[in-house]
């Protein structure tokens, strides 16, 4: 550890701890609100959970890709590949594996495919997450390593009924622009020991237009289906069992080489759960899971001058578990467990020859050398509560392996030595004071180390970046370290919630790629291949904010921002793919006990001139969108909404957006009706 971060940090606390309080009383809440202080955004679904987070549309529900949902988040922007699907989340320019994403607290499924056209949150079953729960930052280790964030998307509790009875929802909806048709459902089955429910999901959608007019290839179709069952054993103790089967099909990614031909994964978790058990021992929860990804792409779907037929066969295997144990004293809460998860990647791709003097020729190349990383962890997180001040520490070390089953021999020319095992310490500290009744400032200091991903370690020679070079993986990277600083400033009262949210961050061995003009690609047309490395130095530094007004009794503003600066300290360039300053802001009014609302959105997106030229990154306009909708809940379990986006019909690109070709870039959808319907009993 570095010495002179932790005497930073201690002497910060030091400084805090000679203020006083202003009463001499607590103010802080009991545990249950303690997540609130944390540098965490809680978003809930379908309820009013979470006061202080924000409550994201019931027409979330029917949406095909989590990745879009996540979007409307503050702070979060996303890699977009195809027009409609597979959106790859980006966090304060944090990416692909600096984001732990999972379900309920543990299981994840990793992409198979080789350029993220099934990125983690496109397995998501949108319509089953009750709550999204985004911890910033290298702060919080109970789930797994963090140098970005954690985004744990969370279902609903159990809920027994002390008769039997039935339960269920369905919802339909569309939109204009793109031909798209959703439609979910869930139908369900509780009593005082047994809830059984079966969810269903089906979306599907065509090419699009921009705002200029031009067609964007955004054709989908995606289906889910999953069973969860829940049985009470005893007073307090729980078993659950999910298991979701997901399928995509013949969708368009312009952007790439290639398009989704198939996508069939299935993802199944178990969990055990204890709760109220003794005096000290809130609860005790364990989880198993599985996930397998099918994956299939190819160019047959598309018009081509090329002169082969390329298809791909990708699979992945993710397994793992979690046990953690919750004690609670006296304002003390303390999380302690293990867990441990292994990550299998295999794939071939095909190269046929149609033209030429080798027309009829097959060849074949290994894409993941059956890749496989092996991580085994312990954790603890502790909050401890004395009077207004709430002290926050988390830790987890864990050990990480990694290596090839099978190895090309291009790749092994380049890398003889292809195992690693890494020991990852990480660690955070925290303090939150409250001042007074309404006004509370915290700030955490935390060092988070992430080794190399399956992709980093084992990608042989395919273009998988922002630019057309072939990219060779390197099994022997070091683990990449983010040091980061969270400075959190919350003012609440029952008219106005206002939070500023300031980080700065400083990596060491950041995993990224450079140009190595010694190795040849795989295939004659690509420019070059780019080898993996550990840049020296990175720092990034920016803020969220964001202010909620409650005007009268039916009418609530709310304005939000959010900014990231990225430097590569050895290049002396920008990072690559930070998005640019984005501003919001949404009315939206309440009438008739509810039953009827309204909203109006406008969002403003500076422009963004930091670009890396050495990854072939391009500049972005400015642009600024509206959206207007309204909702009416005309008798109870029936719920009616139309909306428009993008009304003034703006031809913009986001700045994450890749390029179907060189100067085509990927629009964005030009105006769109939204129609949905929801009817619940």
């Amino acid at each position: 550890m570095n010495n002179m971060f932790w005497r930073a940090f201690i002497g910060f606390l030091g400084f805090l701890c000679t203020r006083t309080n202003l009463n001499g009383q607590s103010t802080v809440p009991d545990s249950t609100d303690y997540k609130t202080l944390d540098p965490v955004s809680v978003y809930a679904f379908k309820t009013g959970a979470a006061k202080s987070g924000v409550r994201l549309s019931n027409a979330d529900w029917i949406q095909h890709d989590a990745g879009q949902v996540l979007m409307q988040i503050n702070g979060i922007s996303a890699i977009r590949k195809g027009g409609n699907y597979g959106f790859d989340p980006v966090f304060r320019g944090f990416r692909l594996d600096q984001l732990n994403i999972i379900n309920n607290g543990a299981m994840t499924a990793h992409a198979a495919c080789p350029n993220r056209m099934d990125p983690p949150v496109s397995q998501v079953m949108i319509s089953q997450v009750e709550q999204i729960e985004v911890w910033k930052g290298p702060h919080n280790f109970r789930y797994g390593p963090s140098t970005g964030a954690v985004i744990n998307f969370k279902t609903a509790a159990p809920q027994f009924s002390p008769r039997k009875m039935t339960f269920g929802r369905v919802s339909l909806g569309g939109e204009s622009n793109g031909g798209i048709f959703r439609t979910e459902g869930v139908a369900g089955y509780r009593d005082p020991n047994w809830q059984v429910s079966v969810s269903g999901s089906f979306s599907k959608g065509w090419d699009y237009r921009a705002g200029n007019d031009s067609i964007m290839p955004a054709r989908f179709s995606r289906g889910a289906l999953s069973l969860n069952v829940d049985r009470r054993i005893a007073d307090g103790q729980v078993l659950t069992v999910s298991i979701t089967r997901n399928q995509a099909r013949n969708t368009s990614f312009p952007t790439l080489m290639m398009d989704l031909l198939s996508d069939d994964t299935w993802m199944i978790q178990g969990k055990y759960g204890i709760t109220g058990a003794g005096k000290w021992q809130r609860d005790w929860q364990t989880q198993v899971f599985t996930s397998m990804v099918d994956h299939q792409m190819g160019n047959r779907l598309r018009p081509t001058s090329s002169n082969m037929l390329t298809h791909v066969f990708a699979d992945t295997r993710t397994s793992g578990g979690r046990s953690e144990l919750h004690l609670r004293r006296k304002g003390t809460n303390i999380w302690m467990g293990a867990d441990v998860r292994y990550e299998f990647a295999d794939g071939t791709r095909s190269r046929k020859m149609i033209t030429g003097p080798m027309a009829g020729k097959i060849f074949y190349d290994t894409l993941w050398q059956q890749g496989s990383i092996m991580r085994s962890g312990v954790f603890t997180h502790a909050q401890i509560n004395r009077g207004a001040w709430l002290y926050s520490v988390s830790g987890r070390l864990d050990a990480v392996s990694g290596r090839p089953h099978i190895s090309a021999a291009k790749y092994t020319q380049a890398n003889p030595d292809l195992t690693r095992t890494d020991l990852n310490p990480n660690l955070s500290a925290g303090i939150t004071r409250r001042l007074g009744s309404n006004f509370s400032a915290g700030a955490w200091l935390g060092q988070g180390r992430r080794s190399a991903g399956v992709m980093e370690r084992f990608i042989n020679f395919l273009p998988v970046g922002m630019d057309a070079y072939e990219v060779m993986g390197n099994p022997q990277l070091k683990p990449e370290t983010n040091t980061q600083f969270d400075l959190l400033l919350q003012y609440r009262t029952e008219q106005t919630d206002f939070s500023f949210n300031f980080f700065g961050s400083r990596m060491k061995d950041m995993i990224s790629s450079v140009i190595d003009p010694m190795l040849k690609p795989m295939i004659a047309s690509a420019p070059g291949v780019r080898r993996m490395i550990n840049i020296d130095e990175a720092k990034r530094w920016g803020f969220e904010g964001r202010w909620q007004q409650h005007i009268g009794e039916i009418l609530n503003n709310e304005i939000s921002v959010s900014y990231t600066n990225g430097q590569d300290v050895t290049l002396g360039m920008p990072l690559p793919e930070i998005a640019p300053m984005d501003l919001r802001e949404s009315i939206s009014v309440k009438l008739w006990k509810e039953k009827l609302s309204a909203n109006a959105t406008l969002r403003h997106v500076m422009s963004q001139d930091r670009i890396s030229t050495a990854f072939g990154e391009k500049s972005t306009e400015a642009f600024t969108t509206v959206d207007l909708g309204v909702a009416a809940r005309p008798v109870s379990g029936i719920q009616v909404s139309l909306g428009v986006q993008n009304l003034f019909d703006v031809a913009y690109r986001e700045h994450l957006n890749r390029f179907i070709r060189e100067g085509v870039p990927l629009l964005s959808t030009g105006r769109n009706f939204v129609l949905m319907a929801a009817y619940q009993f």
